[in-house]
């Protein structure tokens, strides 16, 4: 199949926004450690909630059910993708009658149970919306399915996390909003937390009744000239997950997929709560997440046409973890320094850079992944990438949160960043080299119906072979 022709706009806003929904769960999720962390909450507790991020670990279970079974007239993706955002809808007006006293109160477990049920769901929304990006971009540039997922979800982390930690702090609102229009000062902010909560469903019902009314999905072409291709049975694509493994290629990808975030999830899953803890405002936190999040959602923009993605993932990779060390040192300082004018600006700047570094290292290893991803199973496959990411993410997130509670209290995020560190460089040292090799293997490798590659494709991987020779050389 021919690539890089035109990618439709209205293709690209599409993807944008249901990723940028997916990054409003996550972002509303990931703003409830900062709200534990302000009444109190020890690392125990966080540890907890991590929990909640594990559906995005599972969802390989369930994604070839999502991938097969569907209503041809209500379309593939649809099928799915219409009944799931509804049901995160449901969840979400729920949870916003009781979230103020679930996170008052200090009810860890049960805001872990409601907050599973949500990014279970949103879990199983990625499937459907992965497999409809590698649909409408396959045919003209796979890098945007990266894009597109690193700026949407950005966005919407940045609305879920950032605006509202911002607009529901009294603080804030006081002296920058109700003072400069002469209001009277209150106790709350401009909204609760309930309220968002509310907000985030009324955003999912419209853009759901949207999607189910206006878009209308194209019939998948056949990925072979054949007259025996059909699309695979529920059986048949579990097999086939199976059978992925049977590859040398794709079990190598999996130990180095788990494996690699051991070096990144102290500074990821840690430093906003240390930050906290450290004494800076809640409301503060969220403004300096501003330049941050500008910086995440133009960044994915500067590999969209990398032709080696593996690659430029490990270099990403390394500077995030050089980025970690002045990013904990400056955590560590916090509370003898906060009160100086350069605080702010220079926190900014550490991380922004960390941040910079972590949303590059994403978009070239999905970008990598859409690449591999064949059309055929494209869901399941891009699950199947991501699942084990994900899983090494929440592993380890898991484990150093709970480390983190038995360590001096003093020093236990800078020992953990420390940790993690070491293991990262003794990643990348044992690794290179295979990740060398995999990004040399041409796409149709990947495949497990490599009858379904045309002459044309495989002459277009050998000239996308000989390129990436000559950019090694180069």
């Amino acid at each position: 199949m021919a690539r890089g022709t035109h990618v439709a706009l209205s293709s690209i806003f599409l993807i944008l926004i249901l990723y940028f929904l997916q990054g409003l769960n996550i972002g509303l999720a990931t703003s409830i450690p900062i709200f534990l962390a302000v009444r109190g909450a020890n690392w125990a507790h966080q540890s907890i909630f991590s929990f909640v991020y594990y559906p995005f670990s599972l969802k390989l279970f369930w994604a070839p059910l999502i991938d097969t079974i569907h209503i041809p007239r209500f379309g593939r993706r649809k099928t799915w993708l219409i009944p799931i955002q509804l049901c995160i809808v449901a969840i979400l007006l729920l949870l916003s009658f009781y979230v103020d006293s679930f996170v008052t109160a200090g009810h860890v477990v049960w805001l872990a149970v409601m907050f599973f049920g949500i990014i279970l769901l949103t879990a199983s929304q990625d499937i459907c919306v992965d497999g409809l990006a590698i649909t409408l971009f396959s045919a003209t540039n796979p890098q945007w399915t990266s894009t597109s997922q690193n700026v949407g979800q950005t966005l919407g982390h940045f609305s879920g996390f950032s605006f509202l930690l911002t607009l529901e702090s009294a603080n804030f609102t006081n002296k920058y909003i109700r003072q400069p229009l002469s209001l009277p000062f209150q106790a709350y902010g401009l909204f609760s937390l309930e309220h968002f909560i509310r907000f985030a469903a009324l955003a999912f019902l419209v853009v759901t009744v949207s999607v189910a009314i206006f878009f209308h999905e194209k019939k998948e072409v056949a990925l072979t000239n054949k007259e025996d291709a059909h699309p695979l049975t529920i059986s048949e694509t579990y097999i086939s997950v199976i059978k992925l493994f049977k590859k040398k290629c794709m079990r190598q990808l999996a130990i180095i997929s788990i494996l690699a975030p051991a070096g990144l999830v102290a500074t990821t899953y840690m430093t906003r709560v240390s930050l906290t803890k450290q004494g800076v405002p809640q409301a503060n936190l969220a403004l300096v997440e501003i330049p941050v999040t500008l910086v995440s959602v133009f960044s994915p923009l500067i590999i969209r046409r990398t032709k080696r993605p593996l690659i430029w993932f490990v270099r990403f990779y390394a500077l995030y973890l050089l980025s970690a060390i002045p990013t904990a040192a400056y955590v560590y300082f916090t509370p003898q320094i906060i009160s100086s004018s350069y605080y702010y600006p220079l926190l900014i700047v550490f991380l922004t850079c960390n941040e910079f570094f972590r949303v590059l290292r994403a978009a070239a290893q999905i970008g990598f992944f859409a690449l591999i991803s064949e059309e055929r199973i494209g869901g399941t496959y891009m699950t199947l990438l991501a699942t084990l990411s994900n899983f090494g993410f929440a592993m380890n997130s898991s484990a150093i949160l709970y480390l983190s509670n038995w360590l001096p209290k003093k020093y236990d995020y800078v020992i953990a960043v420390g940790l993690c560190i070491t293991l990262g460089v003794l990643w990348m040292v044992l690794s290179f080299r295979t990740i060398k090799r995999l990004q040399k293997l041409p796409t149709h490798k990947w495949y497990l119906f490599p009858e379904t590659i045309t002459d044309n494709t495989i002459t277009l991987e050998k000239k996308y072979d000989r390129k990436l020779l000559d950019d090694e050389t180069n």
